[in-house]
């Protein structure tokens, strides 16, 4: 078991398996104190089967053990957001979509329109507050794509991306975007975990400037999707 720094804590995983030491490798703390503690226990490992049932037990104890920082994040007012964030001119931007629309691949779009952009995580980065600012964290679970960064940014604004065959992007309300999120969520079972996220959503929809981007996939989605969500 190690230390790791991951969204500027220091959490100490305990694991089983090499797979999770070898994932969070670039995270490795120093430190000897630590915030908390992320394990997987073998019920919560079994939960995990139901949903990747011919995984590897290493792979899924992993995915338990990330479940666990999320759970326990929210109490440092932080959150799991399922979406690709892209970096720009020191800003964040934030995709999400339902899963295989194709949120990592608009992100690389912009890499490939936007030679200084960089993609901080390209599936499940973490959201925290930090003197009452969202930033994105990137995290070593990221998707099969591996596109992770050790690092925090501010976040500017959250685009959720649906399917079409020409580009347009309109800003949406504060309710739409409330009633759209929550599918990229991962919803705490506790009933005070699940009032606080509540809180730690409404803040940051109130905190950045919400879109709704309908694009293709060719490179003219990324330059649109810029040109309005860095006003």
């Amino acid at each position: 078991m190690s230390i790791y720094r991951i969204a500027d804590l220091n959490i100490k995983i305990q694991n089983k398996y090499k797979y999770t030491s070898v994932l969070c490798k670039d995270y490795l703390s120093s430190e000897t104190n630590f915030d908390f503690v992320a394990k997987a226990s073998d019920e919560d490992i079994s939960k995990d089967r139901q949903f990747v049932p011919h995984a590897k037990e290493s792979y899924l104890e992993s995915l338990s053990i990330y479940r666990s920082i999320c759970n326990k994040l929210i109490e440092y007012n932080g959150f799991i957001l399922h979406a690709s964030v892209v970096e720009k001119d020191g800003e964040c931007y934030a995709f999400a979509a339902k899963s295989g629309t194709g949120k990592t691949t608009h992100s690389k779009l912009w890499l490939k329109r936007y030679p200084d952009a960089r993609i901080i995580n390209g599936d499940k980065p973490l959201i925290r507050f930090i003197n009452n600012k969202p930033y994105v964290y990137g995290t070593p679970w990221c998707g099969k794509e591996n596109f992770n960064i050790n690092t925090k940014s501010p976040l500017k604004s959250l685009c959720f991306i649906e399917r079409a065959e020409n580009n347009s992007i309109v800003s949406i309300s504060k309710e739409e975007a409330v009633s759209r999120i929550f599918s990229q969520l991962l919803v705490p079972e506790d009933p005070k975990q699940f009032n606080v996220l509540l809180d730690l959503v409404e803040n940051l929809i109130n905190s950045v400037s919400t879109y709704l981007l309908k694009c293709n996939m060719d490179v003219s989605a990324a330059e649109t999707a810029y040109e309005k969500m860095s006003k």
